[in-house]
């Protein structure tokens, strides 16, 4: 059932319509008049309409600016491929008459990304940002772009300039967090990613999974198996983090075995540090195949945690033939993959 608020708008929008198609009957030839009814029809929702007047007012004025500006924005998220040239060319007639607006570059920069014109979109979006430093989603959609560039050290100054003005931007937070993993190699300021996020919005599974993960990458296998109970029971439907948690559990199983089989040896003195526990660290490539959708209108990319380097998986398993006294004896069988 309908809300109060919504019934209410749709009869202010209908008065609204009803008055200035009578508005028309006087002054035909007023672009302001085909504006402001376009408007009216966008608001309730019915953009192919909406469209047309703004059209019909750009007849009328052809640098009617408001006109060039929201025709050329419901071209864009219409889809319509074969419209996009004249949207670009409505927002370069804009540029020329209103240099300084953000907004104009910014969609240049998602129309670019539409048409797969990445080298353009890119400079659209910085000239935005640079004439609105928060601007929350030119920030985010050229962070985007630079990782799906594989860039994403020069993705990282923005999406911290993002969630410097933005510190709830969830998929901002995200995408950072996995740069910081993958990239910077800073799991402090990943695993703070991930709190921030879970602050903002504790049932969000994406952002508890990736914390699991740098747990994980630190070696703190406890700590990850209750983080994965935890994901677990949000989703339990979920099968990823199901894999992920048993795969943890067995790396932690053999390792309460091997430190079994160490004192029933006379492993001396072998009541196994902490530390030695946190070696049997397990390749944490198979914890890091859950996706993250992060664009904000429209995803663009779908963003992984990715794996270990082999080298670090063969380093991992070496530390937990040395700490076993178990060398040569490294079971991958269970090892992500």
């Amino acid at each position: 059932m309908p809300s109060s608020a919504s019934h209410r708008k749709d009869s202010w929008t209908k008065e609204a319509q009803e008055v200035y198609e009578r508005a028309l009957f006087y002054d035909s030839t007023n672009p302001d008049i085909y504006y402001n009814l376009g408007v009216v029809l966008l608001e309730q929702g019915r953009a192919q309409q909406a469209l047309a007047y703004l059209d019909k007012a750009l007849e009328m004025d052809p640098d009617h600016q408001q006109a060039l500006l929201n025709s050329a924005v419901l071209i864009q998220e219409s889809g319509n491929a074969e419209l996009r040239p004249l949207a670009y060319q409505r927002l370069l007639r804009l540029v020329q008459r209103d240099p300084l607006n953000e907004r104009i570059y910014f969609n240049l920069g998602m129309i670019a990304m539409d048409d797969r014109d990445y080298r353009n979109a890119e400079k659209w979006f910085r000239k935005a940002i640079e004439l609105k430093e928060d601007f929350r989603s030119a920030l985010f959609n050229l962070a985007l772009l630079l990782t799906d560039d594989q860039r994403p050290l020069e993705a990282a100054p923005f999406l911290n300039q993002l969630v410097k003005h933005h510190p709830d931007h969830v998929k901002g937070l995200i995408l950072l967090g996995d740069i910081y993993i993958n990239n910077i190699k800073d799991l402090d300021a990943a695993e703070k990613c991930y709190e921030r996020i879970l602050a903002v919005d504790p049932g969000n599974v994406q952002g508890l999974h990736n914390l699991c993960v740098v747990y994980v990458e630190r070696g703190e296998l406890t700590a990850a198996e209750t983080c994965l109970s935890r994901a677990h029971v949000m989703a339990p439907h979920e099968d990823y983090i199901l894999r992920h948690l048993k795969i943890v559990r067995t790396r932690l199983a053999k390792y309460a075995q091997m430190q079994q089989q160490q004192a029933g040896g006379g492993g001396g003195g072998g009541g196994g540090s902490e530390r030695t526990a946190t070696s049997t660290l397990p390749d944490a490539s198979d914890l890091s195949e859950v996706p993250s959708e992060v664009s904000q209108a429209r995803p663009k990319k779908t963003v992984f945690i990715t794996k270990n380097s082999d080298s670090s998986s063969k380093n991992i398993d070496k530390q937990v033939a040395q700490a076993t006294g178990a060398a040569g004896n490294s079971d991958s069988s269970d090892s992500p993959s």
